[in-house]
């Protein structure tokens, strides 16, 4: 039986940019081989992704990337689900430890598995872990009710709730690199969830009106989550301390929630898209300067994909968990290339400037790029800014297309595009 699978989703999900133009899809999709659908979306800033595969008996997990494919990591225990990824290639998710005994566990590329113990009683799950290495989860206590735990290798499994006794307990869903904690919990002879910020120095702070469910925070202390508005609709938020609860909005139904963010100030989530879609919920990107879009419209999504869960990263790849696989969003580049002298007479040099843009900026400084007419290379160029220059000579008399080709990097596909057409007189 597939329990791990159940549990860490239903600990994550206890209730169950620059200026850019959206008129046609910004991402390039990419499904992830071997994903099992309805899982838990996790992508790190080097663009690997991880995978949960499922059997009628077990599951077990990979990391998947553009550039690498899937590389099998080596768990222990029969069932291994992963819910998060560090810069550091480090995952964390629930297995079966031994028998039927579902615990935390930390993997590590140059470490292997460690099983983090529980709080005094099985189960238990880690749900998010920051770059340093830190965990934080849900875990049994030895009255068996659910806490909200915070995990490092120094002091080990530190039970963040420790004088809640409701049945319903406490989860810890997202931390960042100051260790601040953000989960919600169950006060005693409450029957409505509250969500809370944890601290080392302040302790629990309860944060929004009840029935809020923060579900991660950024080093700059920003917390997104779901949160009842005016009028009792769960909406998507964003939480700074300066600016308070900022209602994100939906895609036009009664309910949303962010999931997710990054450092470029997006938030990504799923929402209903109106009063009769109760039971489809689609993926959405939440930016500055756009507010909330569908990914219908920016990844050319199918009406009918049920987004899960989502997550993103400071390059702005998105890893969605739908109700058939996960898929990878990478940001469209877009080409424009530009001729220094069009026409040209033959003999003569001609600088081409190729300029990259993309919803989520340029490729990174120093990548390289091939400029060919017909099927020969005639040089390369250095992006630098999304913008490289290339001085060609040596084209024959006729009409030349010019193509572009890029050979793509961990957050961009890679792509060959006939950009325009060089002109040479004799």
């Amino acid at each position: 039986m597939k329990t791990v699978m159940k549990l860490t989703i239903a600990a994550v999900l206890f209730i169950a940019f620059s200026t850019f133009a959206f008129g046609q899809p910004v991402f390039n999709t990419t499904k992830v081989p071997n994903s099992v659908p309805d899982t838990i979306a996790s992508i790190n800033d080097s663009g690997e992704v991880v995978v949960n595969t499922g059997t009628p008996t077990s599951n077990t997990l990979s990391e998947w990337s553009i550039q690498s494919g899937a590389i099998p990591l080596q768990v222990n225990g029969q069932n291994s689900v992963g819910a998060a990824i560090n810069s550091a290639g480090d995952i964390v998710g629930a297995g079966n430890e031994a028998g039927s005994n579902v615990q935390a566990f930390i993997w590590r590329p140059n470490g292997g598995q460690q099983w983090l113990g529980t709080l005094g009683n099985y189960p238990s799950a880690a749900n998010a872990v920051n770059a340093s290495g830190a965990v934080v989860g849900m875990s049994h206590n030895a009255a068996q009710q659910a806490h909200a735990f915070l995990w490092t290798n120094g002091n080990g499994m530190q039970d963040l709730t420790p004088d809640v006794t409701s049945p319903l307990g406490s989860v810890a869903t997202g931390i960042n690199s100051s260790n601040d904690v953000v989960g919600y919990y169950y006060p005693n002879g409450a029957t409505k969830v509250e969500g809370f910020t944890w601290t080392q120095a302040g302790g629990l702070q309860n944060l929004g009106p009840a029935g809020t469910l923060p579900m991660a925070i950024s080093d700059s202390g920003t917390v997104v989550g779901q949160a009842p508005n005016a009028g009792g609709h769960k909406h998507a938020f964003s939480w700074t301390q300066s600016g308070g609860m900022v209602d994100l909005g939906t895609l036009g139904g009664d309910s949303s929630m962010a999931l997710g963010m990054n450092n470029k100030g997006w938030i990504v989530g799923t929402s209903l898209t109106n009063a009769t879609s109760s039971e489809l919920m689609h993926g959405f990107l939440w930016t500055p300067s756009g507010g909330m879009q569908d990914f219908t419209t920016l990844a050319n999504f199918a009406p009918g994909v049920q987004v899960y869960s989502v997550a993103v990263n400071d390059y702005g790849d998105i890893a969605v968990s739908t109700q058939s696989r996960t898929i990878m969003l990478a940001p469209k580049i877009t080409t424009t290339v530009t001729s220094s002298n069009n026409p040209s007479v033959v003999g003569q040099p001609v600088t081409f400037t190729v300029t990259f843009s993309s919803i989520a900026g340029p490729p990174p400084d120093g990548e390289t790029i091939e400029v060919s007419a017909n099927t020969t290379v005639f040089g390369t160029g250095t992006l630098k800014n999304g913008v490289a220059q290339v001085t060609l000579s040596g084209f024959k008399a006729g009409n030349r297309p010019i193509t572009v080709t890029y050979s793509g990097d961990p957050y961009f596909l890679s792509f060959k595009t006939v950009t325009i057409t060089q002109v040479v007189n004799p």
